[in-house]
């Protein structure tokens, strides 16, 4: 019965419909036939609005939406996983290295002391001893004794003996950022004016003490330097020397000096490898006095740089400014630049510079150079101007190292050693026998070319050659005065096994030119003399018949030729000097 009541409702819905659609379309009708006879009037109709229009607006319905923040905080579910892989094997093995076995053991490889001993022809004893604490890392301490001397024997020349003794006594005590280190030395050398012949003045008695002169220095120095390795951390070397010497003839020498650097390493550029700023600080302080006058001398040197490496490229730039006083004041300026460039890594390297600087001729440095200087001496300083240099270095297969130099330089007034025919009489030699060396300076113009080339093969073989032109552009003097044009210097060492050690060196000097003067009516006239080229070779050789004893043997000049250094100052033919060294 309810089916058939909800099929009745069904029914009368559909009737209900289909009279709505019809009264729906015949009002549609009714109207398009309005509308057709309303057109039909014309246009000419006029329409007439009696009531006046009014315009209003109808009130507005507002929305009843509440604005609502969505929540778009997401829960991630907690998740569990596990990762399960295989691993991947490779057929390639790497076999461990063997550590390399370094034996240290300082009570049998090391040792404190070394004596060596021997005795030669000409009687010349010899004797040399070193005394130093074993390794440590907090200090070390050392001793150093030499005595070597020879009674001359230059034939047809004047007692030409001589003696050289040395004692000094150095440490350094290591700190964790620095190094303090001190040194005392003595020295005593005597020589004698051995420059002429005895029998070009037959009937003049000259004795050896009117021939002999002494110099006695005692010096001392004491440093202190940091060793940060940290960038940004400033670094300093600080160091105080002094020295006193004095001669047989009334002339003395006292020198204070103060050196100082600091620098310190930045990052203001971020592609340079190392920037390095700095400044070095040097002042120096002379006290000479002899038979004739007193004076004293001070020189100030201050030198800004920066040093920056790119790898490829490395550059020096600095100036250095240098005031120097004695009896006259005197402010320089001087270049400081150095460049170079890696062409080839580690096998070529070009590099030019350009330097200048100024030097004291100390009486300690000319009688180091030429002991057989006049007491009276014209001390000086030597400025050079500018030295423009460039060159070539680098290395070959890992055994041979070289560097190839040019340059040329302008340098006022360089010393000259020359026989003093002028010296006056003096109580102790009552004749000018023209056997003492003085100074004269000049300006000059110096061209110079080097090359020095190492070998170097394992522990074996070692091999030095050097080889140096010069060519002196002269102001006043007419030549260069004992300064030869060419000099090469050959040494090696060769170890021949366990027990046996080979040396050689060969020492090759160009002709030099010395100037003398000859008493003629009316005054002087100058001659120059000229003195040959030579060549000195020595060889050595060391038998071990322990790692404690060995004995050893030197052989000087063996072609026994009789050069000259300095003239009329011949030098020893062959010298033979054999003896024992001894560890322990």
């Amino acid at each position: 019965m309810k089916r058939i009541h909800q099929l009745n409702k069904t029914r009368i819905l559909q009737n209900t419909v289909k009279r709505s659609m019809l009264l729906l379309t015949a009002a549609v009708m009714l109207l398009l036939i309005s509308r057709q006879e309303a057109l039909a009037q014309g246009h000419n109709q006029e329409v007439t609005i009696v009531a006046p229009y009014q315009p209003t607006i109808s009130d507005a319905a507002k929305m009843t939406l509440t604005p609502e923040i969505e929540d778009t905080v997401v829960n991630v579910p907690p998740m569990h996983y596990a990762i399960h892989s295989e691993p991947i094997y490779s057929p390639f093995e790497v076999k461990p290295l063997k550590p390399a076995f370094v034996e240290i053991n300082p009570g049998e490889t090391y040792r404190r002391n070394y004596l060596k001993a021997g005795f030669g022809n000409y009687t010349t004893p010899y004797v040399e001893f070193f005394s130093n604490s074993l390794r440590s890392d907090k200090f070390s301490l050392g001793l150093h004794l030499r005595h070597l001397s020879s009674q001359g024997g230059i034939k047809d020349y004047a007692n030409s003996s001589y003696s050289q003794n040395l004692g000094e006594l150095y440490g350094k005590r290591y700190f964790k950022n620095s190094v303090l280190s001190a040194e005392v030395d003595y020295h005593r050398n005597v020589v004698h004016y051995y420059g002429f012949k005895p029998s070009d003045y037959a009937g003049i008695n000259i004795t050896d003490d009117q021939l002999k002169q002494r110099f006695s220095t005692v010096s001392a120095a004491i440093g202190y330097k940091s060793n940060y390795k940290r960038d940004g951390k400033p670094n300093y070397d600080t160091k105080v020397d002094f020295y006193n010497l004095t001669d047989l003839y009334e002339t003395g020498e006292t020198m204070v000096a103060f050196d100082g650097n600091l620098n310190t390493r930045n990052e203001f550029l971020n592609f340079v490898k190392k920037q390095e700023l700095g400044i070095d600080l040097n002042a120096d302080y002379y006290h000479n006095s002899d038979s004739l006058q007193s004076q004293g001398t001070a020189i100030v040197s201050l030198r800004p740089y920066l040093n920056i490496d790119f790898d490829y490229l490395s550059m020096y730039l600095g100036v250095e400014g240098t005031f120097a006083g004695d009896s006259t004041s005197k402010f320089y300026v001087y270049p400081e630049v150095r460049i170079s460039y890696q062409v080839i890594p580690d096998h070529l390297r070009f590099y030019i510079s350009a330097t200048g600087g100024l030097t004291r001729n100390s009486f300690k440095s000319v009688s180091d150079i030429n002991p057989w200087v006049n007491s009276v001496f014209p001390l000086g300083n030597t400025s050079t101007q500018y030295d423009i240099a460039g060159g070539l270095t680098g290395n070959v297969k890992e055994v041979v190292d070289y560097n190839f130099k040019v340059s040329y330089a302008h340098v006022q007034n360089m010393l000259f050693y020359v026989n003093d025919f002028f010296d006056d009489f003096s109580p102790e030699m009552p004749y000018n026998l023209a056997n003492k060396f003085t100074g004269i300076y000049d300006d000059v113009n110096l061209t110079s070319a080097g090359l020095e080339v190492t070998y170097h093969q394992s522990e074996q073989l070692d091999v030095l050659f050097t080889a140096n032109y010069y060519h002196y552009d002269m102001k006043t003097q007419e030549k260069p005065w004992h300064k030869p044009a060419f000099d090469a210097v050959a040494t090696g060492r060769y170890k021949l096994n366990k027990k046996v050690n080979l040396s050689a060196e060969l020492f090759f000097q160009s002709k030099i030119y010395a100037p003398t003067w000859e008493k003629v009516w009316g005054g002087y006239e100058m001659g120059i003399q000229q003195r040959s080229c030579y060549a000195d070779i020595n060889l050595g050789g060391e038998y071990r018949f322990t790692d404690r004893i060995a004995v050893f043997l030197q052989l000087n000049n063996v072609a026994a030729i009789q050069y000259y250094r300095w003239y009329n100052y011949p030098t020893q033919r062959f010298n033979l000097l054999g003896g024992l060294t001894f560890s322990f």
